[in-house]
């Protein structure tokens, strides 16, 4: 029976709003407005009527989203339905108040939609509507790969997900912090049962074309930033090599791009980078525009020397000072956001004599000796100038060798000090 007369009366209002549409006093005016989900939100509409009317007292109020089965609040008789799921903004409403606002208590993505407010009154009645945005932010998101490890040298994809946001928003990527890669990327939207929607981004990462830092923007859907992540690919590259050499002579690094220097990738050029306690230049490779040349920076001008292309070259130091230890490497461009870290030199420079100087009648250890040299670090206690133009050198390793040498060739006028 309560439901029968629900009915009849919202009929009945619709009915007594269509006939009085000439000579109504009663106007209902609301606001557009934004609900959080899981928070409260505030449907609001005010009751407005004209001068000449007077002691105004309002008999039903109805409210319904469009396209529900049943009204989300009903007012007659002096009482609120106790089925309505919504309840009066002012907790002390009675039919004399004007403000006939709403309050959804637990907003939920099926709240989302139109409302319409009708009242009737004893001077006339009257219609509102009012739009009701449910938002949900996005989880932070989460950045995987396939492999798990992702080098420069080796394809790949990363896959960007975040969930519990609404209404749809979006997935962007960016390489190096600014440059936008989305336009590589494939993104998938997947509901969930309360409503709330679940984003997953995938950009495939190309052997060759790996980036040195990617970004994943989570983005709601009137274009504001929500969250991010940031994925940094593995350093390791394609070769890592220690190379020791002396103070005053010179180191050769070789630089590859592909194993095929005639391969179709696009470079810009190529920098050789030095770090010790700071990074700095070596030189700049350049390809374009012009010809192919080197830009040495100031402290190895005239000590460098390129053979080769650009692909595939070796470039070679020379003067080298202790100053010149530290990492060596070979990054190249392919455009000027890139980085492609292809080679990695550890080069350490000894403040010592690496060489023997000739020794009379011991051409056998004066070949044996340098070569055992490359063995270990080693230091020189003492060198002193000998009459017969040759050197007195003093280290473990070289005494330990030269020694050998001298017993074996029989040679005993060999002056090594101890």
């Amino acid at each position: 029976m309560a439901s029968t007369g629900t009915l009849f009366l919202i009929f009945a209002v619709t009915f007594i709003r269509e006939g009085n549409a000439q000579n109504t006093f009663v106007n209902v005016n609301c606001k557009e407005n934004v609900g959080q989900y899981g928070q409260q939100s505030l449907l609001e509409c005010i009751v407005q009527t004209t001068s000449e009317a007077s002691d105004i007292q309002i008999r039903v109020v109805t409210w319904r989203r469009q396209g529900a089965d049943k009204p989300a609040l009903v007012f007659h008789d002096g009482r609120i339905d106790p089925k309505s799921s919504f309840t009066f903004a002012e907790p002390s409403w009675n039919n004399k108040n004007m403000n006939v606002s709403v309050l959804i208590p637990n907003t939920r993505v099926a709240d989302n939609g139109r409302y319409t407010c009708m009242v009737m009154t004893n001077s006339g009645d009257g219609k509102g509507e009012v739009n009701l945005k449910v938002t949900a932010k996005y989880s932070e998101p989460i950045i995987s790969s396939i492999p798990e490890k992702i080098t420069p040298g080796s394809n790949g994809e990363l896959t960007c997900e975040t969930h519990g946001g609404y209404p749809k928003g979006d997935i962007r990527w960016f390489v190096n912090d600014n440059t936008d890669w989305t336009k590589s990327s494939k993104m998938e939207v997947k509901g969930a049962q309360d409503g709330l929607l679940h984003l997953s981004s995938k950009l495939p990462l190309l052997h060759g074309s790996i980036f040195s830092k990617y970004t994943c923007i989570v983005y709601n859907a009137t274009g504001g930033k929500e969250a991010e992540a940031v994925f940094i690919p593995d350093p390791e590259v394609e070769e890592h090599t220690a190379v020791y050499q002396v103070s005053g002579e010179s180191v050769t690094l070789e630089c590859s791009f592909t194993e095929s220097p005639n391969s179709n990738d696009e470079l810009i050029g190529m920098y050789l980078y030095h770090d010790a306690k700071t990074q700095e230049q070596v030189l700049y490779y350049h390809s374009s525009p012009g010809p192919e040349k080197i830009s040495p920076r100031i402290r190895y001008s005239k000590r460098v020397e390129k053979r080769g292309s650009l692909k595939k070259h070796t470039i070679t130091i020379s003067n080298l000072t202790v100053e010149d230890s530290g990492i060596y490497r070979c990054v190249y461009k392919k455009n000027v956001q890139s980085e492609d870290i292809r080679n990695v030199y550890i080069l350490v420079v000894s403040a010592y004599v690496r060489h023997i100087y000739p020794f009379k009648n011991c051409d056998r250890c004066q070949a044996w000796c340098p070569r055992q040299y490359k063995v270990a670090p080693y230091s020189v206690s003492k060198k002193e100038s000998e009459p017969d133009g040759s050197e007195e050198v003093s280290t473990p390793d070289v005494n330990h060798w030269c020694h050998l040498c001298r017993q074996h060739n029989g040679h005993h006028d060999l002056h090594l000090a101890h």
